[in-house]
């Protein structure tokens, strides 16, 4: 049996049948934005079902123009086990499948579609939805491609920023409200740097990268980090290149890139949180507490760990954040 929705129940809907669902989610969708991924229950990242395939349209125009941000695409491939996203240029279809049901939609997958914009759609149960799934295997997904050059993608998506950060967009009321997912999923580390990147080489990383001016770069990542890290993940950044008090940022990472540079080729960027001074002994008096050893560069660090040093770090004073 059909079924109508519209505005705040297709977002309702979809959080709920992610939750139920245990072995399909399928996802064609024109359009997909930053964060989209949040539209889903969270509790999907835990036990993700075991067929889980999306297709966008991902090609330069639609990225140029902020239609399909490749940052919620390298998101979904590293936070989603065994997902597999393809695209597509010939297809118009809002459609997302859960088990044995199909919602045929206006809304793309995007914060905006869920929580501003006026939306309906038509959630189809049993055999009508069995049809959908037909028509999304046969007709969608084998008429798809891989995405192709993500890295290249990513290229374009921070050139294409750059140019239009300064333009200013109406807010728009909400009509309901997209949950933000917690850190319950996400890596926290350690990371201790002995030495930061020299400005000549931090600017050729930026240059290839497109990375934004106002994020800051952490340099000559180790290969297995580098591999592990994902968009999100948060660290404790120790600042061990100077004499005297230890500088410690609470930072997550942006996005991560292999530039060959003369003092490493594995880097990552990101965002300052939080900033705070800690004198050298009570520092290493932490990290022993933590059981975490002082010649230590780069772990995930358990929930015992991250408890024991956000206790630490409460107790004292915060500093300025260091300028990009």
């Amino acid at each position: 049996m059909a079924r109508f929705l519209y505005n705040a129940q297709l977002y309702q809907t979809i959080l709920q049948k992610s939750l139920e669902t245990k072995e399909t989610l399928l996802v064609c969708s024109t359009s997909l934005g930053i964060g989209a991924h949040q539209v889903f229950f969270q509790e999907v990242l835990k036990d993700p079902p075991a067929d889980m395939r999306f297709v966008f349209r991902v090609n330069d125009f639609t990225v140029k123009q902020g239609e399909v941000n490749p940052y919620e695409i390298q998101y979904l491939t590293e936070h989603f086990k065994g997902i597999s996203i393809r695209s597509a240029d010939n297809f118009q279809s809002n459609i997302y499948i859960f088990d044995n049901s199909a919602l045929i939609t206006s809304a793309t997958m995007t914060k905006a579609a869920f929580e501003t914009n006026v939306e309906a759609g038509v959630l189809l149960e049993g055999t009508e939805a069995e049809e959908v799934k037909g028509f999304f295997n046969e007709v969608i997904w084998n008429s798809a491609k891989s995405i192709g050059d993500l890295k290249k993608y990513k290229h374009l998506w921070n050139l294409t920023q750059k140019k239009t950060k300064n333009s200013s967009t109406k807010k728009v009321k909400s009509y309901t409200e997209i949950k933000d997912w917690t850190n319950a999923y996400i890596n926290t580390w350690y990371i201790g740097v002995p030495k930061w990147l020299s400005p000549k080489f931090e600017r050729k990383i930026k240059k290839e990268t497109n990375w934004p001016a106002n994020l800051s770069v952490l340099g000559d990542v180790g290969y297995n980090a580098f591999l592990q890290l994902k968009l999100g993940d948060k660290a404790y950044i120790a600042d061990l290149s100077k004499r005297g008090k230890i500088g410690i940022e609470l930072i997550h990472i942006v996005d991560k890139a292999r530039v060959e540079t003369d003092e490493g080729d594995y880097h990552a960027v990101f965002e300052i949180e939080k900033a705070y001074i800690l004198q050298r002994e009570p520092f290493y008096e932490m990290l022993k507490n933590a059981n975490i050893k002082s010649k230590t560069s780069e772990i995930i660090i358990n929930n015992d760990q991250l408890n024991q040093i956000a206790l630490v770090l409460s107790s004292i004073k915060r500093k300025r954040k260091r300028k990009s």
